[in-house]
């Protein structure tokens, strides 16, 4: 009969392979950075951010208004590049419980870029909403 010979290296394996999993949750929390204050959210929505480190947030509203002749729910997104170089950004506007919009700042310009220090804005309208959502997620990437 046979003897199994102990498996000495799982134990450390295993500790390696948790180890390296717990810093790189660890790592991507770093990539979620803070929304902006209250005093430039005019929205009733709970709101959940993940900004750009190139981006700031200057201004989020969230309001029914009328739009070509018919109300319906709108977000005014406002950011400004705190960064070095002039950058393009995607919004995303993302409703879980319905629908999502999202666009990019600056729309349009030769080139359509927002350049240091200055501000952009866009306002997006969701067709077919007339009631602000209880939450919302709020993207904004910078595009090179």
């Amino acid at each position: 009969m046979r003897m199994r010979k102990e498996q000495r290296g799982t134990p450390s394996v295993f500790w390696a392979l948790l180890g390296c999993l717990a810093l790189a949750l660890g790592g991507c929390a770093g990539w979620m950075t803070k929304g902006p204050s209250a005093e430039v959210v005019q929205c009733p929505a709970g709101i959940t951010w993940d900004v750009a480190e190139s981006a700031a947030v200057t201004q989020f509203q969230c309001a029914v208004k009328p739009f070509k002749g018919k109300e319906m729910l709108q977000y005014l997104v406002e950011l400004q590049n705190v960064s070095d170089q002039p950058l393009r950004y995607r919004v995303q506007i993302i409703n879980p419980e319905g629908k999502s919009v999202g666009g990019l700042i600056p729309r349009k310009g030769k080139p359509p870029v927002v350049k240091p220090g200055e501000k952009a804005q866009f306002t997006y309208p969701v067709p077919g909403y007339t009631q602000i959502p209880d939450k919302l997620e709020v993207v904004v990437l910078a595009l090179d």
